[in-house]
C-alpha cells in the first residue's frame, strides 16, 4: 500500500497493473473506503476487511471486481448503468456483447474466465467470471461520498462502458480515474455498450477538472503534465480512425480491416480478434454517421 495524501492510499496491484489485476484506492477516514476490487487477495493483506465500510466501483468489468467477497460486510456501491451488469449474468453478457459472437467469428465461444485460468495456472489467479455480485446502493454524477477525512465527487465518465466513473478528491487535487488509465495502448472501447463519442467526451471533461494526481487503474499515478497525458491519450482514438479511413480507400471487410493491426498488433486468442472487431465497429459507425464512411452490405468504403 502506498500513501498518496492525507487519508487517501493507493493499493497496487499485487502483480502487473494489467488484466486481469488493478490498482485500487483506499480512503482510511472515519469512513473507510475501496474503490474497485481487482487488486488481488495479497495486495489487500494490509487491510482489515471487515473495518471497510464502503465499496465503490469505477465500472463492472472483472478486472476491477474480482475481489468482491473479500468484503462482504461493506456497502457495495456502482453507477446505475453499470449496475444491471454486476447483478445479472445475462446482462454482463449483454453488455460485453456475446450476443455478436458468432456473427463476428468463426471460432467456438469460449468462456472467457475458464481459459485464462487455464493460461495462468496460478492457485492465487483471481476468479475472472461473470459471477453475480451484490450491489447495495447505485450513485449518479455529482454525488459525494463523504469520509469525514475527505470527500469524492462522482465524476461520470461514460465510453468505456455506460456507467464508468471517476472520483475526484477535490480538496487533495486527487483524481482516481479508473480506465480512462492513460496507458500507451490507448482507450479500451471493445464492449457492446461502449461508446466512442462518449469516451472522447469523458476524457475532456477529466482535463477539465485540471487535478493535480490521476491514479489510474493500471499505470503508476501521474503529477506531471496531465493536461497533455490526457491528450495524447485521447488522441490514439484519432490515430486509429485515420488509420481506418486510409485503408478504406480500397473497400475492406471487416475481416480484411482487422486483419491490418489497428488495435492490436496480433491476436494471441481469440478473444483479440473479438475485441479488434468490435472497437473497428466503434470507428466504423461513427464514420458512417460523419458521412466519411459507407457500407455495401458486409463491405466498407471511403465515401
Amino acid at each position: 500500500m502506498t500513501e498518496l495524501t492525507g487519508p487517501i492510499k493507493i493499493i497496487r496491484a499485487q502483480s502487473k497493473a494489467a488484466y486481469p489485476y488493478c490498482h485500487c484506492l483506499y480512503v482510511d477516514g472515519d469512513v473507510k473506503a475501496v474503490f474497485d476490487t481487482g487488486a488481488g487477495r495479497k495486495a489487500f493483506a494490509e487491510l482489515d476487511p471487515e473495518s471497510v465500510d464502503m465499496v465503490i466501483y469505477s465500472h463492472f468489468h472483472p478486472d476491477h471486481t474480482h475481489g468482491h467477497e473479500l468484503f462482504a460486510k461493506s456497502t457495495y456501491c456502482i453507477h446505475a448503468l453499470d449496475y444491471p451488469a454486476m447483478v445479472s449474468r445475462e446482462k454482463y453478457f449483454y453488455y460485453v456483447g456475446l450476443q455478436l459472437w458468432d456473427e463476428l467469428l468463426e471460432s467456438p465461444n469460449l468462456e472467457y474466465g475458464k481459459m485464462m485460468r487455464e493460461r495462468h495456472p496460478d492457485p492465487d489467479f483471481p476468479d475472472v467470471t461473470s459471477r453475480v455480485k451484490r450491489i447495495d446502493l447505485m450513485f449518479q454524477e455529482g454525488d459525494v461520498f463523504d469520509f469525514g477525512k475527505t470527500r469524492a465527487t462522482v465524476i461520470h465518465t461514460p465510453g468505456h462502458t455506460p456507467g464508468h466513473s471517476c472520483f475526484f478528491f477535490e480538496q487533495e487535487g486527487v483524481l482516481f480515474s479508473g480506465d480512462i488509465d492513460l496507458i500507451p495502448f490507448g482507450p479500451w472501447y471493445a464492449s457492446y455498450l461502449s461508446n466512442l463519442d462518449d469516451f472522447l467526451s469523458s476524457i475532456e471533461k477529466l482535463k477539465m477538472l485540471a487535478p493535480q494526481v490521476i491514479v489510474s487503474c493500471h499505470r503508476r499515478y501521474i503529477t506531471e503534465n496531465i493536461g497533455a497525458e490526457l491528450d495524447a491519450y485521447r488522441q490514439k482514438i484519432f490515430e486509429r480512425e485515420s488509420r481506418v479511413i486510409g485503408l478504406l480507400e480500397t473497400p475492406q471487410t471487416l475481416n480484411d480491416l482487422a486483419s491490418k493491426g489497428i488495435i492490436y498488433s496480433d491476436h494471441p486468442h481469440v478473444y483479440y480478434e473479438f475485441w479488434e472487431k468490435l472497437m473497428l465497429l466503434k470507428h466504423l459507425d461513427r464514420l458512417e454517421k460523419m458521412g466519411i464512411v459507407g457500407t455495401d452490405g458486409n463491405v466498407w468504403y471511403k465515401v
